[in-house]
């Protein structure tokens, strides 16, 4: 958005530009954190190139990319975001040149096909340098350009800049044509600008070796262009009218052809005359052009120091949130050491009670040290679930390539639910390259608490996956009393149950602990249920791409 609000004033005043771009200069290894970067602001990015029939595909390792980060207008340019220019033969050889020269460098001029604006266009490159002080000009102004940053890149028509140039210049009945200049001979024709005194549907004719013209040869960056201008049909001939008169007579003959004489030099002079006109409004357009390109350099710079000064800051923020998880980290520590130990001492102060007065206490009196020995177990599981919650986001298992059925099968297993419960398994769960741990986790506590609050003896669980392009939706449903509909939202918050008793299991931390972990792999987590209807869960898990596997 930066970028578009930046270029999109030049865009409007100047019909002529076809896109304006930003190309930085991608090493291989800083390929993958690149394309990561810029897939936060636009998830569908990628380095791209064509392959031999013109198809876009993701561009193979390279020691360097030279990728388009950013295009305007993006609507008719939609392809050229992420696709690597140093595929193309003309425009990397554009990039080497302006890198090694350290000056804007244009390119020859090629065929743009688009519509009416359809013609001959130009690719201007500027590039932009880090640069850091020498130790020879320490305490100067002066600085040395030690690493290529990236280009600048804007793509021109030809003709929208010469008729743009010529729009406000009163017609004088002058044909020009454009050529690419070549050290031998007449370069390429790359526009042509019929005098405005000609009918529109009147076709120009290029010039013959002995027609009346006039060249003149410009420098268009590193280009060098010839302008060759003509006189357009029935515009300075010679009249002949009075020929028979002129040859009638002796000295009115001799008179005559003085005149004639004069009258031609003096139309040859008003030609050249008109030529130069023209040839210096054109050369003041292209400095106007070449003055803007400095100015759009130096609003580089300033950009690149505003950037400069956001990764500082972005910098200082990561360094706070890091200070913040290790403060969060002596939190935990502390919680699972000092708050557990005083827990077990309690638990066993009660048990020794009980042992110690087994005769003298009445049903009453072991029932509340019983209550108390559960109060206990209940606060130290809602340590263990907290410790749990505040580690997910900031803990991260290996990931690796996981058999969803087969992990959904274990977990089942290690839960030992009663025989009269049926749990069944879609007989095809996908493979993902995820965090066994985590995943395994969230399986866990949807099956445990499916048995749990299923509020009946027996019951059916069953567990399904379905696969979609960008990741996989799983759902974990039972026939149980369900939940009503206002309890949605409850159920995911952190001590909440919807059960209280004296003896309750339930701390009321596992489905929050289940949505953080889920959140926090960049899925979502839905409850669908109604009161006697059962329940279902359904969670997200985007797939990741590895190097070596693609999707999975």
């Amino acid at each position: 958005r930066e970028f578009r609000k930046f270029v999109e004033p030049v865009l409007k005043r100047h019909p002529g530009i076809k896109s304006l771009q930003w190309i930085p200069v991608v090493e291989g290894e800083q390929r993958a954190e690149f394309v990561t970067e810029a897939q936060r602001t636009f998830p569908p990015f990628s380095i791209t190139e064509r392959d031999r029939l013109g198809e876009l595909i993701e561009s193979p390792e390279r020691a360097i990319h030279y990728p388009v980060l950013y295009v305007q207008p993006y609507s008719s340019n939609r392809e050229v975001l992420g696709f690597d220019m140093g595929t193309n033969p003309v425009v990397a050889t554009l990039l080497q040149q302006a890198e090694i020269t350290g000056t804007p460098s244009v390119s020859p001029g090629f065929f743009l096909d688009n519509g009416e604006q359809g013609g001959t266009g130009v690719i201007v490159a500027i590039p932009v340098f880090l640069e850091e002080d020498s130790d020879e000009s320490e305490g100067t102004d002066e600085s040395l350009a030690t690493e290529i940053r990236g280009f600048a890149i804007g793509v021109f028509y030809v003709k929208q800049l010469v008729e743009r140039a010529l729009a406000n210049l009163r017609p004088g009945g002058i044909d020009l044509m454009f050529y690419q200049h070549r050290a031998q001979g007449r370069g390429r024709l790359i526009h042509r600008h019929p005098s405005r005194l000609r009918p529109p549907a009147e076709k120009i004719e290029l010039p013959g070796s002995g027609d009346l013209q006039f060249s003149e040869k410009i420098l268009f960056g590193n280009q060098r262009w010839e302008v060759v201008c003509t006189p357009a049909p029935g515009k300075f001939t010679i009249e002949t009218r009075n020929s028979w008169v002129i040859l009638s007579g002796g000295i009115a003959f001799t008179v005559l052809l003085a005149v004639y004489v004069a009258t031609l030099i003096g139309r040859e002079r008003q030609v050249r005359h008109e030529v130069d006109v023209r040839t210096s409004q054109l050369w003041e357009t292209v400095q106007d052009l070449n003055r803007e390109v400095a100015v759009r350099k130096a609003a580089e710079q300033e950009l690149h120091s505003l950037n400069e000064t956001l990764e500082h800051h972005i910098a200082n923020r990561t360094a706070e949130a890091n200070r913040r998880a290790q403060y969060l980290e002596q939190f935990a520590y502390v919680t699972s050491h000092d708050l557990k130990a005083p827990l077990r001492a309690v638990s066993n102060l009660a048990g020794w009670i009980e042992e110690d007065l087994a005769d003298k206490l009445d049903d009453a009196s072991r029932e509340q040290l019983a209550l108390l020995r559960d109060r206990v177990r209940r606060m130290h599981n809602l340590i263990e679930g907290l410790l749990e919650y505040s580690r997910v986001g900031r803990t991260s298992g290996s990931e690796k390539a996981v058999d969803t059925g087969e992990l959904v099968n274990e977990v089942i297993d290690s839960l030992s639910p009663p025989k009269e419960f049926k749990i069944k398994v879609q007989d095809e769960m996908p493979t993902l390259h995820v965090d066994r741990l985590q995943l395994g986790q969230v399986f866990a506590n949807l099956i445990s608490n499916a048995l749990k609050h299923h509020g009946g003896e027996k019951g059916k669980i069953r567990i399904a996956c379905e696969s979609y392009p960008d990741g996989c939706e799983f759902s974990v449903c039972d026939n149980g009393q369900g939940i009503d509909a206002k309890y949605h939202d409850k159920v995911f918050m952190m001590f909440q149950t919807l059960a209280s008793g004296d003896f309750e299991n339930s701390t009321g931390i596992g489905l929050a602990l289940v949505k953080k972990i889920v959140e926090e792999n960049g899925g979502t987590i839905r409850l669908k249920s109604k009161p006697g209807e059962g329940a279902c869960f359904y969670f997200t898990w985007p797939t990741k791409r590895t190097p070596e596997q693609g999707a999975v």
